[in-house]
């Protein structure tokens, strides 16, 4: 965990240049006129890595602009506190773009994969340098359990919107083969979809207790209190929370004033 914003800042320019150069990449310009390919096309918005990629430079940008913010103002220490809940949820969208791709579409250990400056860009340097900003720059024991949750609606609405696209665009193209429902059917679509979604919820919940898991006396401790709704710490470091209530003093028992201390004299009978 760095709190040390310059480090943040620095850091943030990188992912965000990188962000947007990835970005670049997928809209195809740079390859028009490349192997007969001469014409722009608006394919790229079919892809679920290319989209991942776009809300991972807006978050950027978003937490970059916050952090500049904060350093001209004179503030050197600190974490992310902007869009904390949104961030994790496009952490876990461009993992799973990460892994999808190295596991289900392609493979690091092709030389093919590391020769495509695309694939370098949007599918290996941009998403691991946003999963690196979560894991170093944003404060701890901030996240709802509901989070890793609120992950899978991105997912489920990118599938409706895919189907929507097949249904109307003749011809349609799909993505991956995984959502081809003219292959597969739309039961073996699901299938895939549920798995999919299974996946999404362990890497999000693997990602959350990241995000709960602390260090203090030497020992690694997760805290999980407040986890349906975490308090705001703004910044604060995180620290091994305390669990004992300090009580307040019993009052001390007044001493008596010198004319309390004073007895008073009886009344004597009155003579007869």
């Amino acid at each position: 965990m760095c709190k040390n914003l310059v480090t943040q800042l620095i850091y943030r320019v990188v992912l965000c240049v990188v962000s947007a150069f990835a970005c670049l990449l997928s809209l195809g310009i740079f390859y028009i006129g490349v192997n007969g390919g001469n014409t722009f096309s608006w394919g790229f918005l079919k892809f679920y890595t290319n989209i991942s990629n776009y809300f991972v430079l807006a978050v950027s940008i978003v937490v970059l602009a916050d952090t500049v913010r904060r350093v001209r103002r004179g503030e050197t220490e600190g974490y992310n506190e902007k869009l904390r809940t949104f961030k994790f949820m496009t952490v876990v969208m461009i993992l799973v773009t990460f892994l999808v791709v190295i596991f289900l579409l392609d493979s690091p250990l092709h030389a093919s994969y590391w020769r495509n400056i695309g694939n370098m860009a949007y599918h290996f340097l941009a998403p691991l340098l946003f999963i690196l900003d979560y894991i170093f720059f944003d404060e701890k024991r901030t996240l709802s359990v509901l989070a890793p949750l609120y992950s899978l609606v991105i997912p489920l609405v990118y599938v409706a919107y895919i189907f929507l696209l097949g249904a109307i665009v003749p011809d349609f193209e799909y993505p991956y083969f995984f959502l081809d429902v003219n292959t597969l059917g739309y039961g073996g679509v699901l299938l895939w979809i549920l798995g999919l979604l299974v996946v999404f919820a362990a890497l999000g919940y693997l990602l959350w207790l990241w995000n709960r898991l602390y260090r203090a006396d030497g020992k690694w401790k997760f805290d999980f209190r407040n986890i349906l709704f975490p308090q705001k710490k703004g910044g604060a470091p995180a620290e091994e929370p305390s669990l004992n209530i300090e009580e307040e003093p019993s009052p001390k028992p007044e001493t008596p004033s010198k004319e309390a201390q004073t007895e008073v004299p009886s009344e004597t009978p009155e003579e007869k």
